[in-house]
């Protein structure tokens, strides 16, 4: 087996807003974290996979099957899978300029194909997880999820030496006021600078779970960078336990499935007069601000009309990549000891919500995917 990681600085060298909240309009230079992409590789005889883990709010589909194509060119290699990864924060650079993704590609095509790969012999790989709210829990009043996950895959050599780490958690990174003058990583980021800190011969990265419904909002002291900071090292203590687990080694696959499936979508009306009792301020805002959205997408029709999913059997867990926002019930019916469900991965889109899900919220005005949608990607989840 083969191993390279690289992490690249992603930072845009011209000033871009953020992006993540409707508020954001500024353009702004000032950057309190360093934003990276951290590239994971590794190839055997007969396969070669590469994961993105990317810290902007998403990455679409088109770019990714863009960066897997130039990537596979430029190695002379068409068998490269390529899975994109965007940890979600939203206080990166916008990747609603096409300026700065044009950037972006430029420096992730030149890093990834000089990644230069060491031969790391047999390894073994663990997972283990567990359920926290650490950071987050449902944002949305009177609806528990009780799957908020805290997941860690530890990749060794030699049997017993971790090089790689990958943290799974599924929390909004949005701990941090939608106004703040700078650009940040957030709570993935600053876990990952403590988890580096902690063990400078171990790589580490970051994937979002799924977190459709999942955020700081019950759980956060205020959003100060200094409250970002605390739920950060909450979490990493808790990554911390995961790690002194004795766990069962399983040797390290490659395998990995994808499927392209197309998405159909209604515009059903939303009863606005079914407004629950008893929302937080920021639930109301933010149905108004869904309210903005609805009317953006039935005046345009911009929906996506087809999604990639795909799976990487590691051996220890199966990870199965999901492209939108997608909500934690759909972890339901995976056994969460063997599999893990990610969002945000191999394209970008709205907001999955479980089918007859009773709440009006913010997050039901851009879901406009049909039962049938919702059930035939349910069944992908379940088998891919």
């Amino acid at each position: 087996m083969y191993y390279s990681f690289k992490k690249i600085n992603i930072e845009s060298p011209f000033p871009t807003t953020q992006c993540g909240h409707l508020s954001q309009t500024r353009e702004l230079s000032d950057y309190k974290d360093h934003l990276f992409a951290r590239v994971i590789g590794f190839k055997d005889d007969k396969n070669w996979l590469i994961h993105i883990s990317v810290d902007v709010l998403a990455i679409d589909r088109e770019f990714r099957l863009q960066l897997q194509n130039t990537v596979r060119e430029k190695l002379n290699n068409k068998n490269i899978n390529l899975i994109t990864s965007a940890t979600h924060t939203h206080y990166a650079n916008s990747v609603e300029n096409k300026k700065y993704t044009d950037y972006l590609m430029e420096i992730l095509v030149e890093g990834i194909v000089s990644m230069q790969y060491q031969d790391v012999g047999k390894v073994l790989c663990t997972y283990t997880n567990m359920h926290t709210n650490a950071v987050g829990k449902s944002r949305i009043s009177g609806y528990e999820s009780n799957l908020e996950y805290l997941s860690l895959i530890t990749f060794y050599k030699n049997e017993n030496v971790p090089f790689l780490r990958i943290v799974i958690n599924n929390c909004h990174p949005t701990i941090l006021h939608a106004d703040v003058p700078f650009f940040s990583a957030e709570y993935p980021g600053y876990v990952l600078k403590l988890m580096e800190q902690e063990d400078k011969n171990c790589d580490n990265s970051f994937i979002m779970g799924a977190s459709g419904d999942i955020s700081s909002r019950f759980v956060r002291n205020g959003q100060a960078y200094e409250h970002m900071v605390e739920l950060a090292e909450r979490l990493f203590n808790e990554v911390k336990v995961l790690a002194a687990r004795n766990l069962p080694k399983h040797p390290l696959k490659l395998e990995y499935n994808e499927v392209e499936v197309d998405l159909d979508h209604q515009f059903n009306p939303i009863d606005l007069t079914n407004i629950r009792a008893n929302l937080t301020t920021r639930e109301l805002e933010t149905i108004k601000h869904g309210q903005i959205m609805r009317q953006k997408l039935e005046q345009t029709k911009k929906i996506i009309k087809k999604a990639n999913l795909s799976s990487w059997n590691l051996g220890a867990v199966k990870i199965v990549f999901f492209p939108n926002e997608i909500f934690s019930a759909y972890m339901s019916p995976l056994d969460l000891s063997k599999t893990m469900l990610v969002s945000y991965s191999n394209g970008y889109g709205p907001y999955v919500l479980p089918i007859d899900f009773p709440y009006l919220t913010y997050e039901m005005f851009t879901d406009t995917l049909t039962v049938q949608t919702k059930e035939k990607l349910i069944e992908i989840i379940k088998t891919i």
